[in-house]
């Protein structure tokens, strides 16, 4: 399986984790899929959140409410959520699932996380072993990793998004010139 990030879906799930970093951010992704493909055209982060350090909690009505008005106005499928894992203490975020992520995780759905940390070093965004992205911005380390559930199985999925790894060649690109 794999999940490809549209520029906008990219975007928003960094925008979405940065602001609330410390805390946990959730929302709904929208987009479509084939048997073996999950198309991710946007991020929606959830306004009502209950953020906390390492957890975040919605209102399954309110969520319910979101659903209901993306199938009646738009051609967009509610395909899954993401949320982020961010440093806590000493710990360092990863994008693996906990207990309690995979409890609620939806038959026929696709999970993101993103894992946000801080880093001295910027580095480049690329794909990592296992079909993780990752990459940095403004001093954070982030790390995007989707998970699929079918038949009653999680499984990891394969991360796809040529958006960022074009734009960080660009941004390179044009550092170097101006630096000749």
């Amino acid at each position: 399986m794999e999940v490809y990030l549209s520029e906008n879906a990219f975007i928003g799930l960094l925008v979405s984790a940065l602001e609330v970093y410390r805390r946990e951010c959730f929302g709904i992704l929208l987009g479509h899929s084939t048997p073996d493909r999950v198309f991710v055209e946007f991020a929606v982060p959830y306004q009502s959140a209950n953020r906390k350090y390492r957890e975040v909690h919605i209102d399954w009505k309110r969520s319910q409410r979101v659903e209901e008005a993306v199938r009646s106005t738009t051609r967009w499928e509610c395909i899954g959520d993401y949320h982020s894992h961010s440093k806590f203490g000493l710990r360092r975020a990863t994008t693996q699932l906990s207990n309690e992520d995979k409890q609620h995780f939806s038959e026929g759905t696709v999970g993101v996380v993103v894992a946000v940390n801080d880093i001295r070093k910027p580095r480049p965004w690329s794909y990592v072993k296992g079909g993780t992205l990752s990459g940095s911005v403004n001093g954070y380390s982030i790390r995007i990793a989707a998970y699929y559930k079918s038949n009653d199985h999680i499984a990891r999925a394969h991360v796809v998004s040529p958006y960022a790894i074009g734009f960080m060649e660009k941004r390179q690109d044009l550092f170097r010139r101006s630096i000749q």
